[in-house]
This record gives structure tokens, C-alpha cells and sequence, in this order.
């Protein structure tokens, strides 16, 4: 029974013809979908790396850092100001 299986299956030949063009056409078919991509898909998929995702979280944070930081020290000298005298002119 087995070497029946294995000379029906050592005999057997697909019967679906292949198009002299099918290479051309797979890669035609890839590139069309490369260009259609849009810029922001291509950024999402680019920020979505870890190496990459990792890098702009540390920007961020440190930005948000320094940002907060400029902001809590000036917020705190016009209170200095404004508790030394009221009606000192703060920027």
C-alpha cells in the first residue's frame, strides 16, 4: 500500500499551467503596493521599532523634563517676587 502511495505520488504533475510572465507579475504586484504606502504609514511603521520607539520616549521624557523644569523655575521666582513686592513688574 505504501509504495502504491509512493509511485502515485512520484508520478503525479500539477496540471495548472504557469503564465511565462508570473515572475514579472509578482513583482509588479509588490512594487505597486511598496508605492502606495503612505508617508504616514511608513513613519508609524518606522516609529513602531523598538530601538527607535525607545529613542523618542527618552526624548520625550526629556524634553517634558526640561520644559517643566524652565517653567516651575520661573513660575517660582514671580511668586518670590510677588511675596517681596506685590507690585514688582514680572516678565
Amino acid at each position: 500500500m505504501q509504495d502504491d502511495l509512493k509511485s502515485w505520488l512520484d508520478s503525479w504533475q500539477p496540471e495548472v499551467p504557469e503564465t511565462t510572465d508570473f515572475q514579472r507579475n509578482v513583482w509588479q504586484r509588490i512594487e505597486r503596493q511598496r508605492k502606495a504606502r503612505s508617508w504616514l504609514a511608513l513613519t508609524i511603521e518606522w516609529m513602531g521599532q523598538p530601538r527607535i520607539a525607545a529613542g523618542l520616549i527618552a526624548v520625550a521624557i526629556l524634553l517634558g523634563a526640561v520644559a517643566g523644569s524652565g517653567i516651575s523655575s520661573n513660575t517660582q521666582t514671580q511668586n518670590y517676587l510677588r511675596s517681596v513686592n506685590p507690585y514688582a513688574q514680572t516678565r
